[in-house]
């Protein structure tokens, strides 16, 4: 078996489109899934019952069903009754699954703040709102940092399952390229290098946060 790389040269621009979705889809996913962890460990922690059993519900759901079953349920389930763009649900289904694993994460640290800063900010005058948004909420952040960069990498993996749906990122992109050159290897190879360059520049990213949360505190 002869190894040619030409067609991947050939269809470059398509695999570097479909970085491109990839990477627009991971921006949009993090910022989705963070700060709505963060209002659902907020919410599930400093609300009655009645309102975070249903967020704590939402979690579990979400953290013990598979991504794609998810996906196929937005996409195929409820596109029965409204139409929804791939794009949109992909976002939305990532968003979702990935809002559930950070606001477990969130609970676990801004727990582990201790209660005597609560206290003592509310002492000086701060309402309980602005104690949450300024004193203990931004410590459970920096805390969290470790494990959301984590999630994050894992998340732009995970966003290849989006072609199950027809979004055109980069797996989606390879797959085009191979039903007309029928090169599987090359271009699954090439992809798979692309993916690791990612994860080393993510992976130097979240060093960088790392030490710069570790000054800040």
């Amino acid at each position: 078996m002869e190894f040619d790389f030409s067609p991947v040269i050939d269809y470059w621009p398509t695999l570097l489109q479909g970085v491109g979705v990839t990477l627009l889809i991971g921006v949009a996913v993090a910022v989705f899934s963070v700060i709505g962890g963060q209002i659902v460990a907020v919410i599930t922690l400093y609300t009655r019952k009645v309102v975070n059993w249903p967020l704590r519900f939402f979690i579990w759901l979400f953290m013990t069903t598979p991504l794609l079953l998810q996906l196929y349920f937005l996409y195929f389930g409820i596109g029965e009754w409204i139409l929804i763009p791939a794009i949109v649900v992909g976002v939305l289904g990532l968003g979702f699954h990935y809002m559930a694993y950070n606001a477990d994460i969130f609970i676990a640290t801004i727990k582990s703040v201790s209660s005597g800063q609560y206290e003592a900010s509310r002492s000086l005058g701060f309402g309980h709102l602005r104690t949450l948004l300024y004193i203990i909420v931004p410590q459970a952040f920096y805390r969290a940092l470790p494990q959301l960069s984590n999630n994050m990498i894992i998340m732009v993996k995970d966003i290849s399952v989006l072609s199950a749906i027809g979004i055109g990122e980069m797996v989606y992109a390879s797959q085009y390229a191979i039903s007309v050159t029928f090169r599987p290897f090359e271009f699954y190879i090439t992809i798979a290098a692309i993916y690791y360059l990612i994860n080393l520049m993510m992976e130097a990213g979240q060093t960088w946060i790392e030490r710069r949360a570790a000054y800040r505190s």
